[in-house]
């Protein structure tokens, strides 16, 4: 009984406020309030998850109680009740957030389809929240030590580059290893572009960390040698956002967000999570998406052998242009960035 979704009815009425009582009753914990104000201090003791409210009230009305209620219960699904006289009041009150509307004299199984499409979607919001929350929980051991380093070293760039990369060995030691080659690569792709110096050193260390978001990810999932399901390569694709939401809480690692967001974005415009297309991908994440890639392929893995160089000089020449910027793809063609 204790686990029953909680219903207000707010009505000054008792004959339709019983009523809808009685229809709801044998299958929610359903309480009642004569008045606005009643259910507003009501909700105040103990919120509820679903207001079925009535429009026309004295003392305060429903519409100005539905706005008050979604400022301080956003969560909370809001019914009306009107008559047809205040029929188009109802509709507009959806844009200040009611779910949807009941016509008085009502029908039994209209309260009831109503009711659980509001409640319906109270409990997809809530899976959302938990799912969001689920995420932050499995980056909470980075998140401590961002936090040790922002607090001891907030002006120490390298030593939190380096604490960063070591939590990244604790999830994963091949994504370690790997975000090193790929860092190495990306700083030798920079200078030859003629980039400076100090942007060459960003990008370096930025690519250090583009997998970061890695370690939001399920270990099962991230180790997996077989082909991912869609639900699993669903989960992958959530680590570039997650290690951007990591690394925006070091206000001096805010150079490496575009990296870390991009490096899964492709030049035809097909990749995430932006979808950027062209020139509207960073630079810094067009080189370490094309120095990912070359170093993906001439690593082995479980489930294949390292490419050979003619082959991954094939993927980058048949690539370029739809994965590839083709600027970077013609330098490494033409033998200007040593990749062994």
């Amino acid at each position: 009984m204790n686990n029953r979704e909680r219903i207000l009815v707010i009505d000054d009425e008792l004959a339709p406020r019983e009523s809808i009582r009685m229809v709801l009753k044998d299958q929610y914990a359903v309480s009642t309030a004569s008045g606005a104000l009643e259910g507003l201090d009501m909700m105040i003791q103990d919120p509820f998850d679903l207001i079925v409210m009535d429009i026309k009230m004295p003392k305060m009305d429903g519409i100005t109680a539905l706005q008050k209620i979604k400022h301080k219960h956003p969560d909370t699904e809001v019914i009306l009740l009107t008559a047809y006289a205040s029929l188009e009041t109802a509709r507009d009150a959806i844009r200040f957030g009611a779910f949807d509307y009941l016509l008085k004299p009502f029908d039994k199984d209209d309260v009831l389809l109503v009711v659980e499409k509001g409640l319906k979607k109270r409990r997809a919001n809530t899976g959302l929240r938990l799912e969001r929350d689920i995420l932050f929980d499995r980056a909470s051991y980075l998140e401590e030590q961002v936090t040790m380093a922002r607090n001891n070293i907030m002006t120490c760039y390298e030593g939190t580059v380096n604490a960063l990369i070591l939590t990244i060995d604790a999830k994963d030691h091949y994504t370690y290893n790997h975000s090193n080659r790929v860092a190495k690569l990306s700083s030798s792709i920079a200078e030859v572009l003629s980039i400076p110096v100090k942007t060459v050193k960003e990008i370096e260390n930025a690519a250090s960390i583009h997998d970061i978001g890695k370690i939001g990810i399920e270990e099962n999932i991230l180790k997996k040698n077989g082909k991912l399901t869609l639900s699993e390569y669903t989960e992958i694709k959530e680590h570039p956002a997650i290690g951007a939401r990591i690394v925006q809480s070091v206000p001096f690692l805010e150079d490496a967000i575009p990296v870390i967001l991009h490096h899964h974005e492709r030049y035809d415009g097909k990749g995430y999570p932006g979808g950027l297309k062209g020139e509207h991908i960073p630079l810094s994440a067009r080189i370490v998406i094309i120095a990912d890639a070359i170093d993906a392929m001439m690593s082995a893995r479980p489930y294949r052998d390292a490419l050979i160089m003619d082959k991954v000089m094939s993927e980058l020449r048949n690539n370029s242009a739809t994965q590839f910027d083709p600027e970077i793809v013609d330098i490494i063609l033409k033998g200007k960035v040593p990749l062994v």
